[in-house]
């Protein structure tokens, strides 16, 4: 049975899909652009300082969003089509986000040297709760 779609509803995953096309598309133009990230300008930037922020808000933010986006508002499909998109974007988003804690780990403060804020902390238990969805 057809669900029946309301304006409201439309416009807004309209939205949310141009919004989140709009910043993997500003994000992509830094990391292209300037290829240097947001350190001072006496330290050696590296490629991988650039590539860890492209691939988590590229995989983090905008595809688990539209995986999300697949499985609740993807109007006609059947139920295994939706499971199987939907499935199948959330891998691409949990190995975006390995290589994204592998590039920062190759960064030139090493292993030791990102583990001491809570923002690496955070971003662990992230990971880690969002690989621990595939289990049963």
């Amino acid at each position: 049975m057809a669900i029946a779609r309301s304006w409201p509803s439309l416009s807004l995953l309209l939205w949310a899909r141009v919004s989140g096309l709009l910043v993997a598309m500003l994000v992509l133009s830094w990391a292209l652009g300037f290829r240097e990230s947001f350190l001072s300008p006496a330290e050696e930037s590296h490629i991988y300082a650039v590539l860890h922020p492209l691939l988590m808000v590229i995989g983090f933010i905008v595809l688990s969003g539209e995986a999300i986006l697949v499985h609740k508002a993807s109007g006609e499909w059947s139920m295994s089509s939706k499971k199987t998109v939907h499935l199948s974007l959330q891998g691409v988003v949990l190995g975006l986000g390995v290589f994204g804690v592998w590039t920062k780990f190759q960064g030139f403060n090493g292993w030791v040297g990102n583990l001491y804020s809570l923002h690496s902390w955070m971003g662990f238990i992230c990971l880690f709760l969002f690989a621990a969805q595939v289990l049963p």
